[in-house]
């Protein structure tokens, strides 16, 4: 799966809906510089990066 063509959340700033496997294995490929979290509404799981991204989860 290529995190380009991912589908995106139009509840969560068009984020990237991703199945917890492949967000879990993108956030060890960044030695955890990416932080996975649950959709709010319920679509699969999203990865933000805390460093850049300093507000509330969506």
């Amino acid at each position: 799966m290529r995190y380009s063509s991912a589908l995106r959340c139009s509840a969560c700033e068009h984020r990237a809906i991703l199945d917890r496997t492949v967000a879990t294995r993108l956030v060890a490929e960044t030695n955890q510089a990416l932080v996975l979290y649950d959709c709010p509404v319920g679509n699969g799981v999203h990865v933000r990066n805390p460093e850049f991204e300093k507000g509330p989860i969506a």
